[in-house]
């Protein structure tokens, strides 16, 4: 009588397991810089990395970096869905101004 029972809290045991949700991935940090330019969409930033040449999506709280100006920026992929078209969506944990980045006048960048 005990090994029915026994063979029955394994296999419930091991179905438990099985259906137990992963623990999300981490985030990779994203470490980037180069010039701040308007999106398509109004309000959005975006950035083209200068070493990478990746477009990025710029989620960031007050205060913005100005449009024309050089950052260097950290942060994390967003997941979830923007109003901005184009570029990969990062939330901006920390922002500064890099001088050393020569912008040229703001236009929209060109994907």
């Amino acid at each position: 009588m005990k090994a029915p029972i026994f063979a029955f809290l394994a296999l419930a045991s091991i179905a438990a397991s099985a259906q137990a949700p992963a623990p999300p991935p981490k985030s990779t940090p994203i470490h980037a810089q180069g010039c701040v330019q308007p999106g398509v969409e109004a309000s959005c930033l975006v950035v083209k990395d200068v070493k990478s040449g990746v477009l990025y999506n710029l989620l960031v709280k007050e205060p913005r970096p100005a449009v024309g100006t050089g950052i260097e920026f950290n942060g994390v992929p967003f997941d979830g869905m923007t109003t901005c078209m184009e570029g990969t969506p990062v939330s901006v944990t920390t922002w500064a101004r890099k001088d050393s980045i020569k912008c040229t006048p703001a236009e929209p960048v060109k994907p």
